[in-house]
């Protein structure tokens, strides 16, 4: 039975000559995987050129639940990106993004919740022109409400020590290493202050945006129970050093 959703596109791996395996996560069933045949023929509807990192499709698909390969019959462009493909930062931050998306997004199941918000971060992140470099932050802050581990906003001059492991604010520091010191704590805060349109207003070195970006990874390695290896963070280390 074919069904029409929306989706915006993690992971893809090359199939064969022609073909591809693209991971995606849709609106109507949550993360699928989809096989698609001779994309790179000339004559081909679904060509490879919109499956790049966190393009967002309209898609229909022949979905039976419990396939472990989907196949997709059709797919369009929902929102064409205007800067995303053509900005060095915000392609390399696309490609940083999908891949951890593709590794803590497990579930196959609809969230339409998580779902539009994926969509509207992104389609703000195109439009973005200040504070762009922040955005990936910002982000996965922002992520963390829809895993089930949001920090608690309770941020105070007494209160200057992130514990990762209770996701909120201490007066000590804790007893284990899962804390940060409190510049890195008090710029947590900020970005939970914060909405996407006012991130450049968070004045971060670049150090310190590396240094933020690896504690945020290690507090959802924490809390997801994994060590959360993301290829593509070197890329963005270099970038921003």
């Amino acid at each position: 039975m074919y069904f029409k959703t929306g989706g915006i596109v993690l992971h893809g791996l090359k199939y064969g000559d022609s073909g591809k395996i693209v991971t995606v996560y849709t609106e109507a069933f949550g993360r699928s995987t989809f096989i698609l045949q001779g994309i790179h023929a000339k004559k081909s509807t679904n060509k490879a050129n919109l499956l790049q990192p966190l393009f967002m499709l309209e898609m229909e698909v022949d979905h039976l639940q419990g396939r472990e390969l989907q196949r997709a019959r059709e797919l369009k462009i929902s929102h064409p990106y205007q800067t995303v493909p053509f900005d060095i930062v915000k392609s390399s931050q696309a490609i940083f993004i999908a891949e951890v998306l593709y590794k803590v997004l497990r579930e196959e199941e609809a969230r339409s919740e998580l779902y539009q918000f994926l969509s509207h971060s992104f389609q703000i992140f195109d439009l973005l022109r200040e504070g762009a470099a922040n955005f990936h932050l910002a982000f996965l802050i922002q992520l963390t409400k829809y895993m089930g581990f949001a920090p608690g906003n309770n941020w105070a001059e007494d209160r200057l020590f992130f514990d990762m492991a209770s996701g909120s604010f201490a007066e000590n520091k804790p007893p284990h290493p899962y804390w940060l010191n409190p510049d890195e704590s008090r710029f947590i805060s900020e970005f939970l202050n914060i909405s996407y349109e006012k991130i450049g207003s968070i004045a971060l070195t670049s150090p310190m945006r590396n240094l933020l970006l690896i504690k945020i990874i290690d507090y959802f390695s924490l809390h997801l129970g994994i060590r959360l290896q993301v290829k593509s963070l070197e890329v963005l280390r270099e970038l921003f050093s």
